[in-house]
């Protein structure tokens, strides 16, 4: 009788925290439903914030919480984090598929939530990576790697496998991004130079893909139209144009993809539709500019003339959405989901426009297919998914990132409250520049690495332009 009791109590004790497991868990998921969403009320939103990916585990199949409750109960295993991200820098997207390299890790880290599915790519021989940075994808999924450590361009098929490099160690000094046109016939590699290095590095160098031979530069080192300084990355864009971010001259540059220069706009500052530290960039179907800035702790819209239209995110905490250490690079898919690597919170965020639907398009429908999956157990029972990284392979939170050599001679931010870029023309119902504050959060780029928590009338000093032409910016 006495075990009879034991033993009824026990699974009525088991069962009582299997339902508390359950009631904790749906009240976090409540408490989270709370829409993040760019620009602030009472303008429209035009982008939400959708998710964060850190491991991957955020991409395969994962027990429900109530399984995992009793799990957790019975044997005290709680890890399910997977294989986290040691020190991301580029992104790539390609039909809901995640490519993110990671310069700890060595690899490319493929997240495929649509097939359940993390894979690493350059992990061995021959197309082994050493120090993976910039990345690009064309039109039939070949994968694009820039490594500053061998000085190549590794380039690998829609099935992860090598096929040849492009370049070698005479070719750059400080090589950091690649970007190629759609039809992957033209590669555009970033040289970022360096502060004391020879003038000719600052430059785009482009190259033939399939045959590897070197074609022309675009650019040295000055800050005339066409020349560079510590430029970061670049991107072409679906109008056909070569857009670079020129780092140390704190603007961005457009080129046709035979070199000629067509337009510039940007100017240092500390203020909304200024850089600070620019560093990725990256266009929609409308051929808006995402530009993410490592200090502002942001990304900027801009249209192709250069017009501010808004800006998404601030620095903050790690423990708050949509908040940023140490923003590099950014993405814009096929859908118009944004993604945006933070160096020093080791994560991927991803941003929706409200126009689309949570469901739908290549990511939205690959996440609805992986709901319905199960966990994939090896030949021990064991969860594949659990894996996680080794200590040694991962970064301490908060360090600098990858390129972070100061320019030098760099004007410091003029203290005025112009928070449109020097060369654009202003949208005739525009807001008023005096009316965009001074950002709290926005540090200058020696102060990247210390977050400041941000009021909340950052997010309010810049709102989406009200001219009817950019309502098509995110839906709406």
């Amino acid at each position: 009788m006495y075990k009879m009791v034991s033993l009824r109590t026990l699974f009525a004790c088991f069962a009582t925290l299997w339902l508390l497991s359950g009631c904790v868990t749906t009240s976090k998921e409540t408490a989270e439903l709370a829409d993040i969403v760019f620009p602030a009320a009472p303008d429209p939103a035009r982008f939400i914030f959708e998710r964060t990916i850190v491991s991957s585990a955020d991409t395969t199949p994962q027990e429900d919480s109530a399984s995992m409750g009793i799990k957790s109960l019975l044997s005290g295993e709680t890890d399910v984090s997977g294989k986290g991200f040691g020190k991301p820098y580029g992104i790539a997207v390609y039909k809901g598929v995640v490519f993110v390299s990671d310069t700890i890790h060595r690899s490319i880290m493929r997240f495929d939530p649509g097939r359940g599915q993390f894979t690493e790519i350059g992990r061995d021989d021959p197309g082994a990576l050493a120090k993976p940075m910039g990345i690009d994808i064309d039109a039939k999924g070949n994968l694009y790697v820039m490594d500053a450590t061998k000085k190549r361009v590794m380039i690998y098929g829609p099935d992860g496998k090598f096929i040849r490099a492009v370049g070698n160690n005479d070719d750059f000094d400080r090589p950091s991004a690649v970007a190629v046109n759609p039809e992957g016939t033209r590669i555009f590699t970033v040289d970022t130079g360096s502060a004391r290095g020879k003038p000719e590095f600052h430059r785009i160098r482009v190259f033939d893909p399939v045959k590897g031979n070197h074609l022309f530069d675009i650019g040295h080192r000055g800050d005339a139209d066409g020349e560079f300084n510590l430029l970061r990355d670049a991107t072409v864009g679906k109008d056909g144009l070569l857009y670079v971010v020129d780092g140390g001259n704190f603007r961005i540059q457009v080129f046709n993809q035979d070199g000629v220069f067509q337009r510039k706009f940007g100017e240092v500052g500390r203020h909304l539709g200024q850089f600070a530290r620019p560093k990725g960039i990256s266009t929609d179907a409308e051929s808006n500019l995402y530009i993410s800035d490592a200090s502002h702790g942001n990304f900027q819209i801009f249209n192709k003339e250069g017009q501010l239209l808004l800006f998404v995110g601030d620095r903050g905490p790690a423990t708050e959405r949509a908040k940023y250490l140490l923003p590099a690079m950014i993405k814009v898919d096929e859908d118009g989901r944004v993604y945006m690597i933070d160096q020093g919170y080791r994560k991927l965020d991803i941003f929706r426009p409200v126009s689309l639907d949570a469901k739908a398009g290549f990511l939205g429908k690959a996440y609805e297919a992986l709901k319905n999956m199960k966990p994939q157990k090896d030949a021990k029972g064991a969860d594949k998914t659990k894996k996680t990284a080794a200590a040694k392979d991962v970064a301490p939170a908060g360090q600098a990132d990858e390129d972070d050599e100061r320019p030098v001679d760099v004007p410091s931010a003029k203290p005025t409250d112009a928070a449109k870029p020097a060369d654009a023309a202003k949208p005739a119902d525009a807001a008023k520049p005096a009316d965009a504050a001074k950002p709290a959060d926005a540090a200058k780029p020696a102060d990247a690495a210390k977050p400041e928590k941000t009021p909340k009338s950052s997010q309010e000093d810049m709102q989406l332009k009200k001219d009817p032409k950019l309502k098509r910016l995110g839906g709406g």
